[in-house]
């Protein structure tokens, strides 16, 4: 299933899409790119008819990005305008970095939607079932197994890999390598001393 965005904005980004061109209503009055209004680290809202609501953010891709990697967003100021890159979480312990999980695949310099809030399908390792912590496991994976330092704040578990969501012909059948995470605005633990 895909998130069907809710919030009644015209002229954004639909959360599915890749967006090559960037913010901007400015694109469609100089006449260039598609003219989406869509800003660095937008939030808009969507459904799931079977992971239910969940919030999303808007942001250019720093690297190439899997869907369901958990992704940190960085920061650069450009021509005197921040940007929000979002890149694989590199697992820096300790770091309160912003976290998401990427909705779609994007190369380097691409925009699109990251989940920050709700039920969101993750890549991850080990062996996972409802209500474990959620830590780093390597670039972009997430795992039940603890790591000093690396553990999120604001996300937990909400099923084991390889489920199937809904049913019929509709029915989605995560991989191995996919479970569902509850994110509430994640980021990574900070310092405790």
């Amino acid at each position: 299933m895909s998130f069907i965005a809710y919030d009644p904005l015209l002229g954004v980004v639909k959360l599915t899409d890749v967006d090559t061109v960037g913010p901007g209503p400015f694109n469609l009055v100089a006449g260039t790119g598609a003219g989406r209004q869509s800003f660095s680290f937008e939030i808009m809202r969507g459904y799931d008819p079977n992971l239910g609501g969940g919030e999303f953010v808007f942001a250019q891709a720093g690297g190439t990005i899997a869907v369901g990697d958990v992704v940190q967003f960085n920061q650069a100021l450009t021509s005197g305008v921040i940007q929000n890159q979002a890149v694989k979480w590199a697992g820096t312990a300790n770091s309160g970095d912003v976290l998401g999980v990427a909705l779609t695949a994007l190369t380097a310099n691409q925009w699109g939607w990251f989940q920050i809030t709700g039920n969101a399908i993750a890549n991850v390792s080990g062996a996972p079932v409802a209500g474990n912590p959620v830590f780093w496991q390597a670039s972009g994976v997430v795992s039940p197994t603890a790591v000093a330092g690396k553990q999120v704040i604001g996300a937990k578990f909400a099923t084991a890999p390889a489920i199937t969501l809904g049913s019929g012909a509709s029915a989605q059948v995560l991989s191995g390598t996919q479970a569902v995470i509850l994110l509430e605005r994640p980021n990574v633990q900070t310092q405790i001393t």
